[in-house]
C-alpha cells in the first residue's frame, strides 16, 4: 500500500511538472503572438478564466466538454461526445465548488498522474521508455486537455493489468466504463470476450454472457440514453458531419478510398499551407502506427494486437484519418517497438519531443493539429 501511494505521488509529480512547462510554453506562446482561436463557444466559456491564456486547455473539443459539464446534452452536435468524462468532471465541480474548466483540467491531470502508475505496472522493465515516450509524444499535450485522453489511457491500461492478472469480473467493469467513455471503448469488450471464449472452450456461456454484457453496457446504456431523449440512438455517428474534417455521419467508407482520399489531397491541396501538412501527418501517424503494429505482433498478446488494430480502423471508417495524431496516444503503451537500440530510441524521442512541441505550438495559437 505504501509502495503504491509513493509510486501515485511520485506519478503526480511527474504530471503536474509536465504540465506546468506546457502551460508556461502555452502562456508564452499566447502572449508573444496574435492568437484569435475561431472554434464555438470560446468567448462565451474560456475569456472568464483569469487568464485567457491559460484556457488553451479547453481548446476545441474542450469547450463541447464544458458545456457538457455545465448543462448536459442541450446542444445538438454535443452527442457525439461520450458521457463518462463530463460526468465525472460535473461531479468533481459539484464536490469541489471549482468551475468546470478547472475541474475538468484537475480531473484531467489526476486520471494522467495514475495512468502513469498502472504504466509502470504493466512495464516494470520498460517503464522509463514507456513514460518519456508517453509524454513526448507528439500529441501528448491532450493529456492535460479537457479530453477523454487520460480518462481513456486509465482506463485501457487498468485493463490490460487486470486482463493480465485473470481478474476477468473487474476487467468487465473497467471495459463498461472505457465503451461509455469512447467508442473503441467498446473493443475492451470484444478482446475480453474473445479471451473468455479460449479460456473456456464453451464450458461457462452463462458466465461469459454476463460478462459480456457488462463490458459494453456504459456504451448500452448511452445509445438507449439518445434513443429515449433524441429518438436516434445513434446520434453519436449522425452527429459527425457537422464537426467538418470531411467525416461521414451516415456511411461506412472502406480504408482503400480513405487513402486515395489523402493521395488526391497531397497533390491538390496548397502545400503552403498547414492544411497541407496536416494531410501528411495524419496519414503518416496512420502508416506509422500500422508499422508499429505489425512490428510487435509477435511479442504482444493476441488481445493487445486486436485492440490495436481495431482502434486504428475504427476512424477511418468515417472517410478520412483526421485527428488520427490524437487517436494514437492512448495506444502509445502498446506501439512502442520492443528492444529499440538506445540510439533509434534516442532518435526517435528526440524527433517525438521537437513534433510535440510544433503541434503544441500550432494548438496554442488556436490552429486544429488534430
Amino acid at each position: 500500500m505504501k509502495n503504491t501511494l509513493a509510486k501515485l505521488v511520485i506519478a503526480f509529480g511527474v504530471a503536474t511538472t509536465f504540465s506546468a512547462f506546457l502551460t508556461l510554453i502555452g502562456v508564452w506562446f499566447f502572449r508573444t503572438q496574435s492568437v484569435s482561436p475561431t472554434f464555438p463557444y470560446y468567448y462565451l466559456l474560456l475569456t472568464n478564466v483569469k487568464d485567457a491564456a491559460y484556457a488553451l486547455w479547453g481548446y476545441f473539443d474542450g469547450v463541447h466538454y464544458l458545456r457538457l459539464i455545465e448543462n448536459g446534452y442541450v446542444d445538438i452536435g454535443t452527442q457525439a461526445f461520450f458521457p463518462l468524462y463530463p460526468t465525472l468532471a460535473s461531479l468533481l465541480s459539484s464536490l469541489t465548488g471549482l468551475n468546470a474548466y478547472l475541474s475538468a483540467t484537475f480531473f484531467s491531470l489526476f486520471c494522467l498522474a495514475l495512468s502513469l502508475v498502472f504504466l509502470w505496472k504493466l512495464f516494470p522493465l520498460e517503464k522509463y521508455r514507456q513514460t518519456s515516450f508517453l509524454l513526448l509524444f507528439p500529441t501528448s499535450f491532450f493529456f492535460l486537455s479537457v479530453y477523454t485522453e487520460s480518462l481513456f489511457l486509465l482506463l485501457s491500461l487498468v485493463f490490460f493489468f487486470l486482463l493480465k492478472n485473470e481478474r476477468y469480473s473487474l476487467a468487465s467493469v473497467v471495459a463498461a466504463l472505457a465503451s461509455a467513455t469512447r467508442l473503441v471503448g467498446v473493443f475492451l469488450g470484444l478482446v475480453l470476450v474473445w479471451r473468455l471464449l479460449a479460456r473456456y472452450k464453451g464450458t461457462r456461456p452463462l458466465y461469459v454472457l454476463v460478462i459480456s454484457i457488462v463490458s459494453v453496457s456504459g456504451f448500452l446504456l448511452y445509445i438507449y440514453f439518445l434513443w429515449s431523449k433524441f429518438g436516434d440512438p445513434l446520434m453519436f455517428m449522425h452527429v459527425q458531419e457537422m464537426f467538418g474534417a470531411n467525416r461521414s455521419g451516415g456511411e461506412i467508407i472502406m480504408l482503400p478510398q480513405v487513402l486515395y482520399r489523402y493521395l488526391k489531397m497531397i497533390f491538390t491541396v496548397d502545400p503552403t499551407t498547414f492544411l497541407y501538412q496536416r494531410i501528411w501527418f495524419e496519414l503518416l501517424f496512420f502508416l506509422g502506427a500500422l508499422w508499429a503494429w505489425y512490428k510487435n505482433l509477435k511479442s504482444a498478446s493476441r488481445e493487445v494486437s486486436l485492440y490495436v488494430i481495431l482502434s486504428l480502423l475504427l476512424p477511418t471508417l468515417t472517410g478520412t484519418l483526421s485527428s488520427l495524431p490524437r487517436y494514437c496516444l492512448v495506444l502509445v503503451p502498446f506501439l512502442l517497438p520492443k528492444n529499440l537500440k538506445s540510439t533509434h530510441y534516442f532518435l526517435l524521442l528526440l524527433s517525438s519531443s521537437l513534433l510535440m512541441l510544433y503541434f503544441f505550438s500550432h494548438f496554442a495559437h488556436g490552429t486544429f493539429v488534430a
